[in-house]
Parts: C-alpha cells; structure tokens; sequence
C-alpha cells in the first residue's frame, strides 16, 4: 500500500487546498502581531475586530488581502513526515526533506488514540483556485476578500473555508507498517473523517464617538452558505478467505444556507497615548442550512499481493483524483431510501452548525511610529464553525521606520498552543503592502497517562499578505 493514498483521499474530499490559504485572524497586521491587532485596528479591519474603532481612526481605506494557515494536532512535524515517508521537516528551512527515511512502529506506537486532527480555516477564493488546479471539486462558490471603509463606516466582503480531517492512529499505523495479510482482522478506520463547510460574509460597520474618547461601535453580518459537508469512513469488511478488505467512504452534502449576525464594540482612549478596547462578535447570530441533502459514497477494496482474485488495490493503485471520482452523488430523502452508512453519516451534519460568540478585551499604548497591544481572545458558546486557535492571549508590538514598519508578537492558547509571529509592511504615499507570518507548535506530554487538549502536539504555521489604499485619519 502507498502510505500516503487513503489519507490522501480524506484530506482531498476535505478540501486540503484551504491548508494551502488560510486565516488565521483578520488583517495582516494582527498576524504580525500574533493576534494582537484588536486595540488600534483601523479601517477595513477594524469592522471585524472592533467597530467602533472607525470613529476613533477615522480616513479611508480599500483593501484586500490572502492567507495561509493550517494546524496539526496530535502529532509532530517531524513524526508526520516519517508516517509519509517525507523525511525530517527541520533539515531544510522551507520543508519536508522528501527523503524516505522509513518509519519505525515506535513513531505510531507514541500517537494518542485519537488520532491525528488537521484544521484550517481558508480564504475562500485561493481555496477555490488551488482545487481547481488540483482538478479536485470546489468547495462552494466563495468571493474575493475585499473592503472599503470611509469615516466611520465601512464594509468588508470575506469567503471562509472551515475544515476539520481526522485520521486514527490504526490507519496511521497501517500506512507506517504497510499491509499485513496477518493483522488484517486488527485493521480499524476509526475516527477517520472530515467536516468541511463553505460560506461567504458580507459585513458592514459603523462606530459613533460619545463624550470625546469613548467610542461605540456595531457591526451586521450577512452570510451565504455554499456548503456544509460531513464525511466519515466506515470500519472494513474483512474477507479472510481473499485475503481483502472493503472500506465504505460517505459524505453528506447540504448545498447552501444563510444567516446573520451582530457585532457590538467599545473603545476609549485615555491619557497618554493609551487605549482600552471591548469588543464581541456574533453576540447575536443564526445560521441555517438547507435540508435537501445530497450524498456521496464510494466503496474501495484493498488485498494482499498475489491473493486468490486481487486484480487491484485500490490503495495502493489510485490516486487523488482517481479516489475522488469514485464518489457517486444521489440525492438524500425524496422517497427513496438511502443506505445506513449515508443515514450515520448524515446525524452529525447539522450538530452546532452554527457560529460561535467571540469575545475579545484589550488594552494598547501608541506614541508616534510605535505601538504595543495586549489582548484576550475567549470564545463561547462553541460552534463548530470555529478555529483550534480562538482562544488565547496575545502580546504584539509595531515600529514604524520612515516607510518600513517592523511587526513582532506571540500568543499563549488556553489549550497549551503557542504563536511566535512577525510582519513587515510598507507604505509608498496611499499604497501599503503588509506581509506577516509565523508558527504554532506545543509539545506533548509523554509522562502523563491521560492524553488531554493540554499535552497533545500541535504544529503549524501562518502567512498573510495584504494590500491596501489608504489615507487621512490617525
């Protein structure tokens, strides 16, 4: 078996392109800063990380920006490449070695037993673009990400691709180990499976000042769902006399929705240059998808060399796109009935479909070029159309030099994720270019018995490039 076939089909029916081109918060400038850019977030940024903030700032601005983040969880950078037959992932500075050094049972032996999770959080359009370029399925009709502001009032169009992919430490194994015709009553998928949902936002703000230095601000959300899938794979039918097994793949598709949401946010400024923000998002939302459902559901056979009637194998024999075409699409409900695998799978399609409230408080100090950030992220109640990294506390710092400003920052999640972020942006006249990046990693506690969201191993990494038109204002 090709280590990396199976595995490869879930990441692709998952839309692993969006691992390629993801946020990790909204604007260039908070990436710098390791999300930290809430406090004197100004213009198109500030309708999504604090309203009211476009009454203190005030000017103009058109913007436009693209992302890429992804986040491993469960499992090192480094063990994954092993797992993959793709080397050691530090020995070059831009990747993977692809070097197949092999991989020892003692790499998956350390996994927790829940396996391996990937989630990423896409800038829809590039998401749309890479799988089409892979001549894998879009995922939904996403719009550019695009934003005007002007005065004290704004509005900024955004297209997210949420994904979620797990992978069983059993499967792990099986790509690790290769095919055992001896285990193959011990093969298991596990949790295997993804959930993927495909939405566009059209948000608008307005911010008014009370009293001199207190703003207030509001924002209204309109969203369009292109749409939400859930897909699992189902434990193998084990055929001991050929020596085979067959592996059933569903996934259920809701083809649209829509929804709304409200944002409400609070900024003063006091002496000194200092600065306290409040803000909440979606403290108010509803999000509803259709319920006319369509599935998909292949079934693919594996056996061992040379076994009595395997002509092929189709772990081993087919690629991405071949694994992707052997879905076949019908309709669910209408009168007719649908197999139980669909019916399964269908069960966990809508469970907390919705967003989560985001709140976030914060508090800055800015005296000419410089500025510094310390902000709280929590999240509550837990949609499932969330990121890994919601939560956390973030410290960022800016330094602007003539036309070059020089970001840094770093963040400390609830569940032990740790951010170390940079940024360099540059502004010619009205013309500004930012570029901000960073990694994510946390490490994983091997003394203790019980595998908790505190000592699991996270790794991960994040880039954004924004461009922007701006004037007047601070």
């Amino acid at each position: 078996m090709k280590r990396w076939a199976l595995l490869g089909a879930v990441l692709a029916l998952a839309a692993v392109p969006g691992a390629a081109f993801a946020q990790f918060s909204p604007g260039a400038r908070s990436v710098g800063m390791g999300g930290a850019g809430m406090v004197f977030s100004s213009g198109v940024d500030a309708i999504e990380w604090n309203p009211a903030n476009l009454a203190l700032e005030g000017g103009w601005n058109v913007s436009t920006e693209a992302g890429a983040s992804g986040l491993i969880t469960g499992v090192t950078c480094d063990d994954l490449g092993q797992i993959l037959g793709f080397g050691q992932c530090d020995t070059q500075p831009w990747g993977w070695e692809f070097e197949d050094i092999g991989c020892s049972p003692a790499v998956t032996a350390s996994l927790p037993e829940s396996g391996v999770r990937f989630r990423t959080s896409s800038e829809g359009f590039l998401t749309a673009t890479a799988a089409e370029g892979a001549d894998l399925p879009k995922p939904g009709s996403p719009l550019p990400t695009l934003g005007v502001a002007y005065g004290n009032m704004g509005v900024r169009v955004r297209s997210h691709v949420r994904t979620t992919t797990n992978v069983s430490k059993e499967l792990l194994q099986l790509m690790c180990e290769g095919f055992d015709p001896a285990e193959i009553q011990n093969y298991k998928v596990g949790n295997t499976g993804f959930r993927t949902s495909s939405y566009s936002e059209i948000t608008a703000g307005y911010g008014t000042i009370l009293g001199g230095r207190l703003a207030v601000g509001v924002g209204a959300r309109y969203v369009i769902g292109h749409s939400l899938t859930q897909g699992r794979f189902f434990e193998p039918v084990v055929d001991l006399t050929n020596e085979s097994i067959e592996v059933t793949g569903v996934a259920v598709e809701s083809t649209g929705g829509s929804g709304y949401g409200l944002d409400v946010g609070l900024a003063l400024d006091l002496l000194a240059g200092l600065r306290v923000s409040v803000s909440g998002t979606n403290v108010i939302q509803k999000m509803t998808w259709d319920d006319e459902l369509i599935s998909h559901e292949a079934v693919y056979t594996g056996c061992a060399p040379g076994a009595f009637g395997c002509t092929s194998d189709d772990f081993a024999d087919l690629d991405f796109e071949d694994f992707i075409n052997r879905f076949e699409e019908q309709p669910v409900g209408g009168g007719g009935s649908v197999s139980l695998p669909v019916y399964q799978t269908a069960q966990e399609l809508f469970r907390a479909a919705y967003f989560p409230t985001v709140f976030r408080a914060g508090a800055g100090w800015r005296a000419g070029g410089t500025s510094v950030e310390l902000v709280g992220t929590s999240v509550s109640p837990r949609g499932r159309q969330r990121d890994d990294w919601d939560e956390r506390i973030s410290l960022g710092v800016e330094q602007w030099l003539w036309i070059v400003g020089l970001r840094a920052g770093g963040a400390l999640g609830s569940d032990g994720l740790q951010v170390i972020s940079g940024g360099i942006a540059f502004r010619v006249g009205p013309v500004n270019l930012d570029v901000s990046g960073g990694i994510m990693s946390g490490g994983f506690d091997f003394a203790s018995e019980v595998v908790t969201p505190e000592n699991l191993d996270y790794a991960g990494a994040h880039l954004t490039i924004g461009l922007q038109l701006k004037g007047g204002g601070r």
